[in-house]
């Protein structure tokens, strides 16, 4: 008797399953076309080709619904002077982290406009000689012939991270032909947790074609990977797109590991920059399933003894299979 009804009981979930409209396009769909993307920031992509603080960041992303998505990404950071086994207390310290990202997405609708975009995502990941940095930059700087940084046996320790992010954007056509020349992305976003813990205000002003196509770009620390054009049938998108972009952000910053180091265990730190402004310059291109973009940054000063203000610049590439 209990066998029949889990038989029963069973048989009737899978069937609400399937007679769902979600799985009903994914069944009639010739097959689920996986998003991928690859970030690349590095100040050596820079005006300044510089090899200091934030010196490296890679994301990895993947997309295989309309709404949820992955992503895996490290960063990199280093002090001034990397010549030193041991850097001066008042300079940033060695640290990296590794984080996994996973996160959803929708186009919110406004009386027929779909104007806007919310994502909400969660992180966990590890700092310290376990995210890989040191190995990742000494095999880079091998690779390229130049030294490896001296002073990676002081870098901030080993210890789990999380983090919760919201970022709410609101597109604002600024062209009165109708022809989407031009537009303005508003942004804001909201991180909390050991990673960083921040509230970040901005605006992405574009020039270019088909910009209703695209939700403007941004850069690993500040943005998801998510694309609300993408649907399982591999549809993204159909028109070509390209246009420039140039944005400004302002942070107001109350917990980064990169400066204030481990949350749980002492570690190196220097004293925090409650507000660092950010702005970027940018030009980026898609048509049907691939998309390429480029950007350089320039960021005022992460902590207070900050020597100057730092440049790195940075690559997305995207696609479809």
């Amino acid at each position: 008797m209990r066998r029949a009804m889990f038989h029963l009981a069973f048989t009737t979930v899978v069937f609400a399953e399937t007679s769902s409209p979600a799985v009903r396009v994914a069944q009639d769909s010739e097959g689920m076309h996986p998003l991928i993307s690859v970030s690349e920031e590095n100040d050596k992509f820079g005006i300044k080709g510089t090899d200091i603080y934030y010196t490296q960041g890679l994301r990895i992303g993947f997309q295989n619904d309309p709404n949820f998505y992955w992503a895996l990404a490290q960063e990199i950071n280093t002090p001034l002077n990397t010549d030193v086994d041991v850097p001066p207390e008042d300079d940033q310290p060695y640290s990296g982290v590794l984080y996994l990202t996973y996160g959803y997405g929708k186009v919110l609708e406004r009386g027929g406009r779909r104007d806007c975009l919310f994502t909400l995502e969660g992180q966990v990941g590890v700092t310290g000689p376990a995210s890989g940095a040191e190995m990742i930059q000494d095999k880079f700087h091998h690779a390229i012939g130049i030294g490896t940084p001296a002073g990676w046996g002081t870098q901030i320790p080993s210890e789990p991270v999380f983090n919760l992010n919201a970022e709410f954007k609101r597109k604002i056509i600024w062209d009165d032909s109708g022809r989407n020349l031009r537009d303005v992305i508003a942004h804001a976003q909201l991180q909390l947790g050991t990673i960083r813990t921040e509230l970040v205000l901005g605006a992405q002003a574009r020039w270019g074609l088909n910009l209703q196509d695209t939700w403007g770009q941004g850069t690993i620390r500040h943005s998801s990977v998510y694309n609300p054009n993408y649907h399982s049938d591999g549809v993204y998108p159909r028109t070509f797109s390209s246009y420039f972009f140039t944005d400004a952000q302002v942070e107001f910053v109350f917990k980064n590991y990169a400066t204030d180091g481990t949350t749980f265990r002492e570690s190196a730190h220097v004293i925090r920059t409650p507000v660092v402004g950010q702005f970027l310059i940018g030009a980026s291109a898609s048509i049907y399933r691939t998309s390429i973009t480029y950007y350089m940054a320039v960021r005022t000063k992460d902590f207070e003894t900050q020597a100057q203000m730092h440049y790195f610049g940075g690559f997305k590439g995207e696609i479809s299979f």
